[in-house]
């Protein structure tokens, strides 16, 4: 089986061709004494000697819930319980063999052959209510996280080039992450080093913003960071019962944010006209592509963008996996 992963601060995303999942990042102590209807129990990930809650059980039962945005958080047990609950969502088979392509943040990708070492090999898990289940990956690619975005459009669902435009040219890619926003440039399929950087800005820096305000104009409102994600998207949370605008506290984060990605980018590409296309992807760009698309002409976001890495790394594995796995 080939599986493209894309295991980001904010969320997990997979792809296996008839099978995709999309989960928050986020893992915590299940609670076996609450009471739910909602199926709940299914977020439960058996593992000796602990059992953890991932994805949306761990945000809405847990008492303790860990998010982690630190470097050092691909050797971390979190991590790897959110590496076999995405495994888990692949296949229901017993035991399977998988060839897997993922990625790390440009600024990280010096980490590779860590990550690469502990994802391969075998691996088991068990979700509640599940017979347990073995895993070997066989085969490992670790690349450039912004370059699935670009295979996502690139590739098609056998990994064959159809876009000869965007595999064959100069283009850039804008993918705006949790907690970073990586931009690179890729010429021919081959990335350009020089124009290739990390900018320290991402979705998680609108949460911080808005949290902020909440705390001095919602005192008593206790909201975790996705559910002030939820906010963000509704431009507006319930206090007391009323709604409270959050949009001009979001726009205003916003254009600062955009403002410093486009500064970036402007001055890596020289201001970008040499690039046949930017690509605008990962699950900020919900929130900033608009900007970007103001200020770069030729800019597109791809389609589904929080989705196009684990899709690209998927059909990269399609391309690849059969005769590496």
């Amino acid at each position: 089986m080939n599986v493209g992963l894309d295991l980001g601060y904010s969320h997990v995303k997979l792809c296996s061709g008839d099978r995709s999942a999309h989960f928050p990042s986020v893992v915590g102590t299940p609670d076996r004494a609450r009471f739910s209807l909602n199926g709940t129990d299914r977020d439960i990930l058996l593992e000796a000697p602990a059992q953890v809650l991932v994805g949306e059980g761990a945000i809405t039962q847990s008492r303790f819930a860990n998010r982690r945005e630190d470097r050092g958080w691909i050797e971390s047990e979190e991590y790897y319980h959110l590496f076999l609950a995405a495994l888990t969502e692949a296949t229901r088979a017993s035991a399977v063999d998988i060839f897997l392509v993922t990625g790390l943040p440009v600024a990280f990708y010096a980490d590779r052959d860590s990550l690469q070492a502990r994802l391969s090999g075998e691996h088991r898990a068990q979700r509640e209510n599940r017979r347990a289940q073995s895993f070997r990956v066989g085969g490992c690619r670790v690349i450039p996280q912004p370059f699935g975005a670009l295979l996502s459009v690139a590739l098609d669902d056998h990994g064959r080039i159809t876009d000869q435009d965007l595999a064959g040219g100069t283009v850039g890619v804008i993918d705006v992450g949790g907690k970073t926003t990586n931009l690179l440039s890729v010429r021919r399929l081959a990335e350009t080093g020089r124009e290739t950087a990390s900018v320290s800005v991402g979705a998680w820096d609108a949460v911080r913003a808005v949290r902020r305000y909440l705390d001095d104009v919602c005192p008593n409102l206790e909201l975790r960071d996705h559910a002030v994600i939820d906010a963000i998207r509704a431009r507006s949370v319930l206090y007391y019962g009323q709604p409270v605008d959050l949009s001009k506290v979001i726009d205003e984060a916003l254009a600062q944010m955009a403002e410093q990605v486009i500064s970036e980018a402007t001055q890596l590409w020289n201001g970008g006209a040499h690039l046949a296309a930017v690509l605008v992807a990962g699950g900020g760009a919900h929130l900033l592509a608009g900007h970007i698309t103001r200020h770069f002409r030729h800019a597109r976001p791809v389609e589904r963008p929080e989705f196009a890495n684990a899709l690209g790394y998927w059909k990269l594995a399609q391309r690849f996996g059969k005769t590496e796995s």
